[in-house]
């Protein structure tokens, strides 16, 4: 073995892994095959790494090979901890997936050390398993936990961290007050939006794996434009580009950040990318599947929080508003518009009728603010409303531009009443009481929209992916409303944004 392989082997533990042919179990060696989305995950930039994931994405036995080769080339000065939920589940998941890595690769430890379930010695340094589940002290509501006391570390892995007390996830980060490193590495499934791991993703730079069409040159995130990029060719579902509807691989893929300049990393890795992923059926539950198995379909197949609907409308009832008129292209009374941007522009440009009821003219996808201009300007548009995040894509300049009023949107959880628009062009609304007021214009039949067509289509489907469920804080009990994605919700936004903007317009017919 030359000195530069061993140089490599050194410092990335997939070489590692691959060379030394590491044996996962009996006659299963570890493979990068198909998986070039995991080499970053061992090669992570920041000290604190968040990955919400879906099931089987071989994420957990990654990490696991990195604290094994940390220690075996002693890469840190003290212990790893291994946290899991319960002391169950750590013993479980030790014993089918991790014990099985040492015992078909015993060359790993060195005779008379440390090896049991909870803890792997591994030349000179330790792999220390343990669960999280606290105990209150002497009758108190003080939580702790003698497995995280007296376990110096540089580094802390937290599996599932949302099915952890929270308490104790504060607490093993004391353990990295003496470490020169203070790696912490958060993953598992997500369960509420908006809690744990999902959170912590939000709260990060926000990494995908975005894959380049070799047709387009476009990128293309599989779980994000989901289900549009997943299609189906002479009976067969193949990942495609969203633009040009072409076949794109994997292997051609790339991590990127939405917020490069953010503390913390967070990777988002679903299972559309996994090679062991089954389009066919993934496709065929999602078609039919509804209630509590598509949210379970939402978490563990795509990594996305979600939970099981109170309110959300149906593409039956969004279509039973069309008119038998086409999608306008022109108007030359005054109308109002609403924006939501992103890699594809959707807007939706309409009236107000009366006081209470809306007529929407046109539905678009653009491809970028050049054409947005353009639709404006033939629709007459003399109020706008965008929204203002999380990309802004050129829109405050844009808004500087236009000759029509442009607010931009900022959502607020907590803010009541009335909209507030300011003076600088920026409008503060309630995101749940105007998700409401989406579903009641439609619901109440407030509204009318053009004649059925593809666009129409595409409009009516992606209007029942924003749905209105009730969250249970999982460490304060206490119930909330929240509107939660589903899927592609583009025109939901846009719909919203048009409510905006239209109030402010005097009703016409």
């Amino acid at each position: 073995m030359d000195k530069a392989l061993k140089r490599m082997m050194e410092a990335d533990p997939l070489v590692w892994a691959s060379v030394r042919k590491i044996n996962l179990r009996d006659g299963i060696k570890f493979t990068l095959k198909g998986m070039p989305y995991l080499n970053d995950l061992v090669n992570c930039d920041k000290k604190i790494m968040n990955i919400k994931k879906g099931a089987q994405v071989c994420a957990t036995t990654t990490l696991y090979l990195d604290a094994v080769h940390a220690c075996f080339y002693r890469r840190y000065d003290q212990n790893i901890m291994y946290m899991m939920p319960t002391v169950t589940a750590v013993e479980r998941l030790s014993k089918v997936s991790f014990d099985p890595i040492f015992q078909y690769n015993p060359w790993l430890i060195q005779k008379g050390a440390t090896n049991t379930t909870m803890c792997k010695e591994i030349n000179g340094r330790s792999i220390v398993m343990v669960g999280a589940q606290p105990k209150k002290v002497a009758g108190t509501s003080v939580k702790d936990t003698d497995n995280l006391r007296s376990i110096p570390c540089d580094c802390v892995d937290r599996d599932e961290i949302d099915l952890m007390d929270q308490d104790m996830v504060y607490q093993s980060k004391q353990r990295l007050k003496r470490s020169m490193f203070g790696h912490e590495r958060n993953f598992g499934s997500p369960t509420y939006p908006g809690y744990g791991i999902d959170k912590l993703y939000e709260d990060s730079d926000q990494r995908k794996w975005q894959i380049k069409c070799t047709t387009c040159g476009k990128y293309t995130s599989l779980v994000e434009s989901f289900p549009d990029s997943i299609i189906q060719v002479k009976g067969k579902w193949i990942r495609a580009c969203i633009y040009c509807h072409k076949e794109i691989f994997v292997k051609d893929g790339i991590w990127k950040a939405e917020f490069p300049d953010r503390r913390e990393a967070g990777f988002w890795l679903d299972g559309l990318i996994s090679p062991y992923a089954d389009l066919d059926e993934y496709m065929y539950q999602y078609n039919n599947i509804e209630g509590s198995k598509m949210a379970e379909f939402m978490r563990s197949t795509l990594g996305q929080a979600t939970i099981e609907a109170e309110y959300q409308l149906s593409e039956t009832i969004v279509l039973s508003r069309c008119t038998a008129d086409y999608n306008q292209m022109i108007s030359i009374g005054e109308t109002a518009m609403g924006v939501d941007i992103g890699k594809i522009i959707h807007a939706v440009v309409g009236i107000k009728t009366s006081r209470t009821t809306y007529e929407i003219l046109n539905v678009s996808r653009l491809g970028n603010l050049n054409e947005l201009h353009d639709l404006a300007k033939k629709m007459n548009v003399h109020r706008c409303v965008i929204d203002s995040g999380p990309h802004d894509h050129g829109v405050r300049e844009f808004q500087g531009k236009e000759p029509y009023s442009i607010h931009l949107c900022q959502y607020s959880e907590s803010m009541p009443g009335k909209p507030k628009f300011d003076d600088v062009g920026i409008v503060k609304c309630n995101r749940n009481e105007w998700c409401d007021k989406v579903h009641a214009t439609f619901t109440e039949n407030k509204i009318r929209i053009p004649r059925p067509s593809q666009e129409i289509n595409e409009f009516a489907k992606q209007l029942t992916k924003t749905v209105k469920t009730i969250i249970v804080n999982p460490d304060t009990g206490l119930p909330r409303p929240r509107w939660i994605k589903l899927g592609s919700d583009d025109f939901f936004h846009a719909v919203l944004y048009f409510l905006l903007a239209a109030d402010r317009t005097t009703p016409r017919q």
